[in-house]
């Protein structure tokens, strides 16, 4: 018994003596960088710099190893919103602010008020000194029985940050919000803790990239490899996507949806943050052929007299301001190039400077 006591002891503590070493190796090959950025997202959601694969990945996790400044700006939406608006930007502008690009692919309205608990739930109990800067994307304004931004698991229609959410045992999903399974004091502690499994999540997903790539290579010798879809190829295909994932436009950005989301922008403005909404262009054949960006559009300019009522509350419509955009400044059928996407960043931060005084500071 002996033996097999000081066996296991040994086991245990060779074990104990790797995860230290892969502990420490995650410090020196990805240090902290005292900011949540999803903005900084390679292809295939891996980041340059940051230990979280995922963008929902550093929303659960890195806003409990961050530093809460008092002026702060927070950046959430989509992916138009983690490509459109770059935090660099705007911080050289704002030097006064830490800025914060928290958005995550393929949001729902929904997801939106996920990631704002999450940001809550990691800060003081009082945001004031905190601007979210809301970037609707009006694929987001759909119900959750549609494909997009929702994950089947287990017969349970999850976002994508639910689904994340679940997989180190850190939160935990109670009338379908997302909640705490440990004390908010041991949460930092824990996600530095979860460093060597995170590391290893980099190292197998690099793996299989280089895998898939490699075989992707292969093909692509063979004559087999086919063209990335341009032009009116393209954009046939962005239609159908939409559909498919946007479901009946009928059930569609409906009043419910909407309503959601004024309760949204109103949660946040009661926990005394205040609130930027920004609405981004769009291509112009988005514009002219997508009635799904048409009927938002419409629904938005019913509810902007809501919006404006909610206390530290501004709004502003880029794509009226770029009115003149053309295809050239996206790279698909509703993200910018980097050229626009600065442009843009840059009109959001003088807008904030400009409303300032009126967003309290």
């Amino acid at each position: 018994m002996k033996n097999i006591v000081r066996q296991a002891g040994i086991i245990l503590g060779f074990l104990g003596l790797w995860y230290v070493f892969f502990l420490f190796l995650t410090y020196f090959l990805y240090p902290e960088s005292g900011v949540v950025d999803n903005s900084r997202m390679r292809p295939h959601d891996q980041y340059v710099d940051n230990i979280f694969l995922k963008d929902t990945t550093s929303v659960l996790l890195g806003f409990w190893t961050i530093k809460h400044d008092t002026h702060r700006i927070i950046i959430i939406g989509s992916s138009t919103a983690r490509v459109g608006i770059h935090p660099s930007v705007l911080q050289t502008l704002l030097p006064d602010f830490t800025i914060t690009n928290a958005s995550v692919g393929a949001s729902t309205v929904t997801q939106l008020r996920q990631v704002v608990d999450v940001v809550r739930m990691s800060s003081p109990p009082s945001m004031k000194g905190t601007i979210f800067v809301v970037v609707p994307f009006y694929a987001e304004f759909v119900n959750g029985n549609t494909p997009y931004g929702h994950v089947l698991w287990e017969n349970k229609n999850l976002t994508y940050l639910q689904l994340e959410a679940l997989r180190y045992g850190l939160y935990k999903l109670r009338d379908n919000k997302v909640g705490l399974t440990i004390d908010p004091y041991f949460m930092p502690l824990a996600v530095h803790l979860l460093r060597p499994f995170l590391l290893w999540d980099i190292i197998f997903f690099g793996m299989q990239s280089y895998y898939v790539d490699g075989w992707l290579s292969i093909y692509s010798m063979m004559g087999k490899h086919q063209e990335e879809l341009k032009g009116e190829a393209m954009k046939q295909n962005a239609l159908m996507l939409w559909k498919e994932g946007l479901g009946n436009v009928k059930d569609f950005g409906n009043d419910a949806q909407m309503d959601d989301f004024i309760a949204l922008c109103q949660e946040i403005a009661q926990s005394q943050a205040s609130l930027v909404i920004v609405d981004l262009p769009v291509p112009p054949w988005v514009r002219e052929r997508s009635e799904y960006y048409r009927k938002y559009i419409l629904k938005m300019s019913l509810y902007l007299n809501e919006i404006k009522k909610i206390p530290r509350v501004r709004y502003i419509d880029l794509g009226q301001r770029f009115s003149n955009s053309t295809d050239l400044d996206f790279i698909d059928s509703s993200h910018p190039t980097k050229k626009a996407a600065e442009i843009w960043s840059k009109t959001v931060a003088d807008f904030i400077v400009s409303q300032r005084r009126f967003l309290g500071f």
